[in-house]
């Protein structure tokens, strides 16, 4: 059952990602804003899920390692940021990297704390 319910959260996550990914609004930057988008909201999200469904069992593994495992994308992060370095794109990679680490650790702060304040 536990791998069923990691299977059918990490396809739903994975579909609403590359639903994200598709937005035209992301298209004409010069930096993934979009794997920067599903990254930072994916962290938030985390955040906020760990202390309000840390008891829930199933649930938990679903959201956690299933849908947020899909829809994060810490390999589309590297490829991206292996791609800017080939091209020596320099201020991209480094601004792309500063960006998506930098708010992730903000943004699963910030849904920790809302978590723990719901829970």
């Amino acid at each position: 059952m536990t791998l069923f319910v990691l299977a059918v959260g990490a396809a739903f996550g994975a579909v609403l990602r590359s639903a994200v990914l598709d937005l035209k609004i992301f298209r004409r930057f010069t930096i993934p804003y979009g794997t920067i988008t599903v990254n930072i909201a994916g962290s938030f999200l985390m955040g906020l899920c760990v202390p309000v469904l840390q008891s829930s069992g199933m649930l938990y593994t679903g959201m956690i390692f299933g849908f947020l495992g899909g829809f994060t994308t810490y390999s589309t992060f590297s490829l991206d940021q292996l791609s800017l370095l080939q091209e020596k794109r320099y201020r991209e990679l480094f601004r792309y990297s500063f960006i998506t680490i930098f708010f992730s650790m903000v943004a699963l702060a910030a849904g920790l704390m809302t978590g723990v304040s719901m829970s």
